[in-house]
């Protein structure tokens, strides 16, 4: 059973101005991420102001019987927040709020093959980012996953709402002024066209196929294997956008293996966010605030 009064707080905070969160909830949500943990006190505050401001400005609602709860919401919040901690929540203006489902849920897919043919279809995701102030729409169950290294649907779906603030999404995000003064666009195209490309040889010179429904357990071993080689989840050969999106996710959960295979990359999301998580060391409690 939840306790009420946690409950009932996520209920109150819609006021003139932000609420504090509870030290009690937020110490439970930031404890159930420990790639947090080795922010200083003061990233740890402002993360907490974020988290707060982003629950006043947006909705947080649950779809398909599930209960928003403020475990859930703050738990997306601080997450959220994260790709914004040094720049400004203003990159998620274009955003109505965040839609959360039980489990993946179903989308329509609309291509135009070279032939000029069109092919529709339905697929389940885990999360979706829609744009034109759109929400963002995630799967409660996908963001649970801690089983998957590196993998993070809500700074997945988060980083392609900070892409989208510069138009359609295309993997070069908006360089703000006074943020990103030492970034050469010019530079960020070549950089990250290159890391794609690699990335997409990578994948290609193994046989990712997943094994069918009845294969033997050691052919899932193998396909977890040959996954466990590369530094970015496979996904992020489908787009640059996507590319984008999932090496954001390994910048700040799993950022060692980005750095030692893309360096390049690495500094210039290091230089995007103004943070460096691979040289963050771990200093206090997860989810400590002064």
């Amino acid at each position: 059973m939840r306790d009420n009064a946690r409950m009932n707080w996520l209920r109150k905070i819609f006021r003139s101005e932000p609420q504090s969160i509870p030290q009690p909830l937020w110490q439970a949500a930031a404890a159930r991420l420990p790639f947090l943990g080795a922010m200083s006190p003061e990233e740890w505050q402002r993360l907490k102001a974020l988290a707060e401001l982003l629950l006043d400005r947006k909705t947080f609602t649950g779809a398909a019987g599930l209960e928003m709860s403020d475990d859930i919401a703050v738990l997306i919040a601080i997450q959220a927040a994260l790709p914004v901690l040094n720049l400004t929540p203003d990159l998620y203006d274009d955003m109505a709020g965040v839609i959360v489902y039980p489990s993946s849920f179903i989308i329509p897919y609309h291509e135009v093959d070279e032939a000029g043919v069109v092919h529709e279809w339905r697929a389940p995701v885990s999360g979706e980012a829609l744009d034109a102030g759109g929400a963002v729409v995630l799967s409660w169950e996908d963001v649970e996953e801690d089983g998957v290294p590196g993998y993070n649907v809500v700074i997945h779906e988060f980083a392609h709402k900070i892409d989208m603030a510069a138009g359609g999404a295309n993997g070069c995000p908006p360089f703000l002024a006074g943020f990103h003064d030492d970034i050469d666009p010019a530079r960020w195209r070549r950089v990250f066209s290159a890391a794609y490309a690699d990335f997409r040889e990578r994948v290609e010179a193994l046989d990712l196929a997943e094994p069918g429904e009845h294969a033997p357990e050691e052919a899932w071993e193998r396909h977890d294997a040959l996954i466990d080689l590369l530094p970015l989840d496979p996904y992020a050969v489908e787009h640059p956008a996507e590319f984008f999106a999932v090496a954001t996710e390994a910048f700040f959960v799993r950022p060692h293996p980005l750095a030692e295979v893309y360096p390049e990359a690495y500094r210039l999301l290091a230089s995007y966010y103004r943070q460096d998580p691979a040289a963050r060391a771990g200093r206090i409690t997860p989810g400590k605030t002064r």
